[in-house]
């Protein structure tokens, strides 16, 4: 059996080891939203402000979306395990370094710079490998992955909160447990993923494909994405999403702790990950089995499913803070993580529908870099509306942005995604 591969064994067991990368990844990125009203309290001695508390996220996004194409890129030229290995252990080392911060500054070092390096290294990889051994069972595969992500965002972020409200500056040992844990599970990714190439070229002609294929140049990389339009307009999409997304994630604890004073710490950030990731769960599982069954023999519905669910989210986050009431504003949470759930059940693998094979990993690293340098104003942005205007303003602004990303996906389906379009063989 050659690398390249496609057992039917090991494209489920190399699933289950980016998962478990990729729910570290996420969970430990909310974990700083979960305990904000701590680090907040912790800080606020010094003189800090919301809006610099915000900046610490921001400055991560940031450097996340200028590293990560080079991530991408890296991974498609080179070897993809590598880099996923590396960036566990950079992100892991980031987050457990945190946990002896005592200024902000420290913060921006550790959280900000060390760990969004890290994890800039983990999604195109990841998902370009998931790519690489799923082509039938593709939706399906990459919305498994995305479970991680809620599951990861909801774990961390309880058991962070459980243990900020323990006691003053006990925030930090959840960054130590966290970032721990991931340098063990960099030991596990070297022992038992396998040193994969990337993809070929794909080729009609059967002979031609037992040939050497020559690398892909930069130059090759950057020809196959950027002549793309329907590539262009989803990762201005993508950006409207995680300017949402950052949005909620930074600052929803912080506003159901203000909103409703009888939430301690632990249920405040139970609260704000729980009622929106348990529908993301159920809107991912929905839409990942149908994408697959109906893609097949209509190329655009990738694309049209991710706007149904930018569409959804406009309305859902609106009423999230503006429906009365603690139970119906859960209610609003488990529509919008529906929502959410709808859009991430095709976000990669659409992206995937118009990019060869052997550069997903440059594309996912692109397609995030584009996005991320969006969605970095959000945090920042709804700290300063918080100050001036209300933070129930700031949150009900997102929905502006998420009719923005459905409009440019529209865009792409009715203009240029069947000459963009590629084919592949099937598993």
């Amino acid at each position: 059996m050659t690398p390249t591969t496609k057992s039917d064994h090991y494209k489920w067991v190399l699933l289950g080891l980016v998962w478990v990368t990729y729910f570290l990844q996420q969970g430990t990125r909310q974990m700083y939203g979960a305990m904000l009203p701590q680090i907040k309290e912790y800080f606020q001695a010094g003189g800090v402000t919301d809006v610099q508390l915000g900046l610490v996220v921001s400055m991560f996004v940031l450097v996340y979306a200028f590293a990560v194409p080079f991530a991408g890129i890296t991974a498609d030229l080179f070897r993809r395990k590598w880099v996923l290995v590396l960036g566990t252990l950079l992100f892991s080392t980031g987050i457990f370094l945190s946990g002896f911060a005592t200024t902000v500054g420290m913060l921006l070092i550790t959280y900000s710079i060390l760990n969004a390096i890290g994890q800039s290294m983990v999604p195109s990889p990841s998902t370009s490998l998931i790519a690489q051994f799923h082509t039938d069972t593709r939706s399906t595969a990459l919305s498994i992955y995305q479970m991680a992500l809620y599951i990861g965002i909801v774990i961390c972020s309880c058991v962070s909160g459980w243990v900020s409200g323990l006691g003053q500056g006990s925030w930090r040992w959840a960054f130590l447990f966290f970032g721990a844990f991931g340098i063990v599970w960099f030991f596990v990714l070297l022992l038992f993923l396998r040193d994969t190439p990337a993809a070929a070229k794909p080729s009609q002609d059967k002979e031609k494909e037992k040939k050497p294929v020559a690398k892909a140049t930069l130059q090759d990389v950057i020809l196959a994405i950027f002549t793309k339009p329907s590539f262009i307009l989803m990762t201005l999409a993508f950006g409207m999403c995680l300017y949402g997304a950052n949005g909620y994630k930074t600052w929803m604890t912080t506003y159901l702790k203000e909103t409703f004073p009888f939430l301690t710490p632990t249920t405040a950030a139970f609260h704000a990950v729980f009622w929106f990731f348990a529908g993301a769960l159920v809107g991912i599982a929905i839409a990942s089995r149908i994408s697959d069954r109906v893609a097949k023999k209509r190329p655009t519905f990738r694309m049209e499913m991710n706007c149904i669910g930018l569409v959804m989210a406009a309305p859902a986050v609106f009423l999230v803070v503006n429906v009365p009431g603690f139970i119906a504003c859960c209610a609003a949470l488990f529509f919008y993580g529906m929502a959410q759930g709808v859009y991430d059940s095709n976000f990669f693998a659409a992206i995937y529908d118009v990019v060869e094979p052997r550069f997903h990993a440059a594309a996912t690293g692109i397609f995030c870099c584009g996005a991320f340098i969006i969605g970095a104003f959000a945090p920042p942005v709804l700290g300063w509306m918080s100050q001036h205007l209300s933070m129930k303003a700031g949150f009900s602004s997102l929905a502006i942005f998420y009719l923005a990303g459905a409009a440019f996906i529209m865009m792409a389906c009715l203009f240029y995604l069947k000459k963009d379009f590629v084919r592949e063989p099937q598993d």
